[in-house]
């Protein structure tokens, strides 16, 4: 319970990119003569050159330091704070795909950005060496053009790897990427033509296609190769589907694939009605693989699952709904800037999402997207978007390559894990049956991607509806305090009943709150009060007009004494019992310094009931649920019928709801984005410390997560304001804007006996019209998607016809920013003036189409327009 263990300085600093890349074993490890200059030739030799040589450029604190391991005894180090390291004239014979091993010291995972040619970065997760004086070699492929080329490595605003030398070699396979453009060929025919509602079936000699009112779907029954066309053009081509057995088997492996018009099925679903349409591909000695397509009468995307099925039980941990192996197989027409969307596994160790330019080589796992992606054009806004709407049982991955403004390379798949992205040290659980089923995934083609994310999270939040209120819980944003920001592992009785009366006498009178609703929300470490400051501490809290919030960890252990009783058991069982182990006995290795426990075991459900009866008998009305990824790890669960992580977390989830028997606002804080259906709300992104950095870190988190508000979940947790920390008035003011435009559950955390934090919290936390929209409860979403791993500057809103506008400025100088106002989405503006108000100042101005915004260090605006 108490050892939270968070704020570990270096995690701070790098915030790493979650699920961008995974340890690759160097193909080289030869070493060779250093070589100060050379070209890499068709034979493929690998040449090295050294960090520390005089050719290279360092910028900030990076510099050459003595490295007794490392080749010629020196290496680049202190690559932190903004330093750069840039390795000169790396010659090419020929311009094409190249395998950079780079040999590094990192006694700690490590990142850094590194870019070629000046072009676009990518952010590069190096795994930990043994020890700071071991060289390890992580392998990268990249574009390399013919003649001398420069390759950078930046810190990406936290510690990097310190940098012993690289070696590069062409690559002679890379550059060849698929062989075909993934067309399914003629199918023949026209044989039948058959109507179901706005559905139409066309059935040709060699196939099929079903269409909508906004795309048509080709399957070639002769090849076993579909096409996805919107708008009467491809924008998928060469699709199929794939299942891991005892070797990776294709759709396009089998002899014959079959369409029945029995296998064509009218239905209605939570997102729709349509009908189900089946092709079943069959071989001897092989299981019925089934590609099963949901089309829609309505509605831009289609939904697609594939089902493995045969007499005797199989066994996988890896079906794949969705593949494409094919030169420019996906081509979605719009080629201004062209992104790729990474996005995360849960929102721990810092992860940001990326925005990644689509034409990136990619080897292995590298930028392997958790549940869903988008690829777009973010100058046209023309998008396709893919993701798992069922999360019973499957980690979803999406990996990709491209080139060329297309993608040659795409993968949908169902057993997805790895140590950066999902914190797994074992694969995913193999899934046994007569049939198994894969993710159920939606293809989906907008004008503008951001509708596509909205219709993404509406489909899944048709399927599985977010957590509905208790009878006694209050339906809109919970608004008030956190203790976690302010006092951290020394909360007390008396500081926490000083900020209720704080907050009773300056603040909740004063327009912050909710309807009169204001939470006063204990964190970890609560328990360093007795039974009986809890209890009194409740009764003050309600005295005060005011509802008491808690804080519980239900699947992870803190300690180390696996002997130790598991509270609520009576003596049953010890933690030793109910931590997660693997199919060899072996516990599993501490995530965030906690031990896993096993959702599934009846001494972590009988943990859970003590600690929700003791808090419901106490009067708490909140509760912050955290560390939750720690149920959906991969292992031996307790319960013989859980075969993944995701089927634990999900009967995990499911009890505590059931514990807390709609009592309490659930508020979910370290959580993966899926399942979704068990908290009212989840925090969007990690920890917020309240400075201007962490605010910019919480927006790359809104600016490509700010869809899941009101879809899978009620509220988006910004984390907590600390406008103390925002290291200066502006700062603080951004923070609160932050917090204003991101959903919201919109809770302070400053320490009430400090002056400062007082003098801001009774300036920028009273302020009328900024609370209003807060507790509007609805997430703006960005201007902007170009932004890699950083957050947008300018995010808007419509509601019921009136506009909001939040533009920040993230750095520590003034900037000037001016807004194209029809580009943000302002209905009429460019064509006739429209008002708009500054909702801090009240100043109104009048624009006829551009807004300029002149900003101080740190400071943002936020802006009500009104056509």
């Amino acid at each position: 319970m108490k050892n939270r263990n968070r704020f570990i300085p270096k995690l701070l600093a790098v915030l790493l990119a979650a699920g961008l890349a995974v340890s690759v074993p160097a193909t080289s490890r030869a070493e060779a003569p250093v070589n100060t200059g050379g070209s890499a030739s068709a034979v493929s030799p690998v040449v090295y050159y050294e960090a520390e040589s005089p050719a290279n450029a360092f910028t900030g604190n990076a510099a050459i330091a003595d490295c007794g391991t490392c080749s010629g005894g020196k290496k680049a180090g202190n690559l932190y704070g903004g330093s750069t390291l840039q390795f000169n004239g790396i010659q090419a014979d020929q311009a094409g795909v190249y395998t950079m091993t780079v040999h590094y010291i990192s006694g700690d995972p490590r990142s850094a950005l590194i870019s070629v040619n000046g072009a676009e970065g990518g952010n590069f997760n190096f795994p930990k060496t043994a020890d700071w004086d071991t060289v390890g070699a992580y392998d990268i492929q990249m574009d390399l053009k013919q003649g001398s080329n420069t390759i950078v490595f930046a810190d990406g605003g936290g510690y990097s790897p310190d940098i012993d030398k690289i070696g590069l070699r062409f690559d002679a396979e890379g550059d060849g990427g698929p062989g075909n453009d993934g067309s399914i060929g003629d199918l023949g025919k026209q044989l039948h033509v058959t109507k179901y509602g706005a559905v139409t079936l066309t059935e040709y000699q060699k196939g099929i296609k079903v269409s909508n009112p906004s795309y048509e779907l080709l399957y070639n029954t002769v090849s076993g190769l579909s096409q996805y066309n919107w708008n009467r053009k491809p924008v998928i081509k060469g699709g199929y589907s794939a299942i891991r057995l005892d070797r990776t088997v294709a759709s396009t492996d089998y002899k014959s694939h079959v369409f029945s018009k029995k296998d064509v099925t009218p239905f209605q679903d939570a997102t729709g009605r349509g009908i189900k349409v089946t092709i079943r591909n069959e071989e001897k000695g092989l299981p019925t693989l089934s590609q099963i397509f949901y089309i829609y009468d309505r509605g831009a995307y289609v939904l697609t699952e594939t089902a493995a099925t045969q007499a005797t039980a199989l066994t996988t941990n890896d079906i794949t709904p969705v593949t494409v192996h094919a030169r420019g197989g996906i081509d979605i027409g719009s080629y201004g800037d062209n992104r790729v969307l990474v996005t995360p596994f849960d929102n721990d160790s810092w992860s940001r999402y990326q925005a990644k330019t689509i034409n990136t080589r990619l080897n292995n796992d590298h930028y392997v997207s958790s549940e869903l992606t988008a690829i777009y054009d973010n100058a046209s806004r023309k998008g396709l978007v893919l993701g798992s709407v069922t999360h019973d049982t499957w980690k979803t991955g999406i990996y990709w390559s491209g080139s060329d403004n297309k993608l040659n390379e795409l993968r949908v798949y169902g057993g997805f894990t790895s140590q950066d992205s999902t914190h797994d040290s074992l694969a995913h659980g193999s899934v046994t049956g007569k049939t198994v089923t894969s993710p159920k995934i939606f293809i989906g083609f907008y004008d503008d991607y951001r509708s596509g994310l909205e219709g993404y999270g509406q489909v899944n939040a048709a399927i599985a509806p977010p957590l509905a209120f208790g009878p006694n819980i209050p339906d809109g944003v919970p608004v008030g305090w956190n203790s976690w920001g302010a006092y951290a592992d020394h909360l007390s009785y008396d500081q926490a009943a000083a900020v209720s009366k704080y907050f009773k006498e300056h603040l909740q009178e004063q327009s912050f709150s909710n309807n009169g609703n204001v939470y006063i929300n204990l964190d970890s470490y609560w328990d360093n009060m007795t039974d009986e400051q809890l209890s009194d501490l409740v009764k003050l809290i309600r005295a005060n007009g005011q509802k008491a919030g808690i804080y519980y960890s239900p699947f992870v252990y803190w300690g180390d004494n696996l002997k130790q009783t598991v509270e609520g058991t009576d003596g049953k069982y010890t933690y030793g019992d109910i931590v997660l182990r693997d199919a060899s006995g072996n516990v599993l290795p501490k995530l965030d310094g906690a031990y896993a426990v096993d959702p599934t075991h009846p001494g972590a459900k009988m943990r859970i009931d003590y600690y929700m009866n003791r808090f419901k008998q106490e009067g708490f009305e909140y509760i912050k649920v955290d560390f939750l990824s720690h149920g959906d790890m991969e292992g031996k669960h307790d319960d013989p019928k859980v075969q993944t992580g995701i089927q634990a977390y999900n009967q995990g989830m499911a009890y505590l709801d059931k514990s807390v028997g709609g009592t309490m606002f659930i508020s979910a804080s370290i959580a993966p984005l899926f399942p979704s259906q068990y908290a009212h709300s989840r925090r969007i992104s990690c920890d917020v410390d309240g400075s201007l950095g962490s605010t910019e870190y919480q927006l790359n988190n809104l600016t490509y997560g700010w869809w899941q508000n009101g879809t899978i979940y009620h509220f988006t947790d910004p984390d907590y304001m600390t406008l103390v920390k925002g290291g200066s008035y502006e700062g603080a003011q951004t923070r609160v804007n932050a917090a204003a435009i991101s959903g919201t559950v919109y809770l302070n955390s400053d320490d009430v006996s400090n002056p400062d934090a007082r003098k801001y919290m009774e300036s920028l936390l009273i302020h009328p019209e900024v609370n209003a929209l807060a507790v509007k409860g609805k997430a703006f979403k960005p201007v902007e998607g170009n932004t890699g791993t950083k957050a947008a500057d300018s995010f808007v809103l419509e509601d019921k016809g009136t506009y909001y506008l939040a533009v920040f400025n993230y750095t520590g100088d003034p900037a000037t920013r001016q807004i194209d106002l029809k580009r943000a989405g302002v209905a009429l503006a460019g064509t006739k003036p429209v008002q708009v108000t500054d909702l801090w100042t009240g100043s109104t101005q009048t624009s006829s189409g551009t807004l300029d915004v002149s900003l101080k260090g740190g400071e943002s605006k936020l802006y009500k327009i009104v056509p």
